[in-house]
């Protein structure tokens, strides 16, 4: 497996407390493994919600408007992220935040 270095700065009460953990448990051998673990259970986290699932669809959709993208394509994609979260949530989601941007904007004006 190819890695990639990834430089990631803290808080040095962040550190302290991460250093802590790892001391006082050893569940992981050092801060690359629990960083690395921790980006993987919040990146399933993230994928399983519907607020994330609706961003992906718009902006795949957005894709689709400014590339040409063959509808094949668009369709399987678009397949692939509805098993991921169920249609009703995800239609909840977009109207909650398109809801929130209004009210953001009528908020500024």
């Amino acid at each position: 497996m190819k890695y990639a270095n990834v430089s990631v700065k803290f808080p040095e009460e962040l550190d302290r407390e991460l250093e802590q953990f790892l001391e006082e448990t050893g569940v992981y051998t050092n801060k690359s493994e629990f960083i690395k673990e921790s980006v993987r259970r919040h990146l399933i986290e993230l994928n399983d919600e519907p607020a994330i699932a609706a961003l992906r669809v718009e902006q795949l959709l957005a894709r689709a408007e400014q590339n040409s993208v063959s509808d094949d394509e668009l369709h399987a994609r678009l397949d692939e992220l509805r098993q991921h979260v169920d249609e009703a949530e995800v239609a909840d989601a977009i109207e909650a935040a398109r809801e929130d941007a209004a009210d953001e904007y009528v908020d500024h004006a």
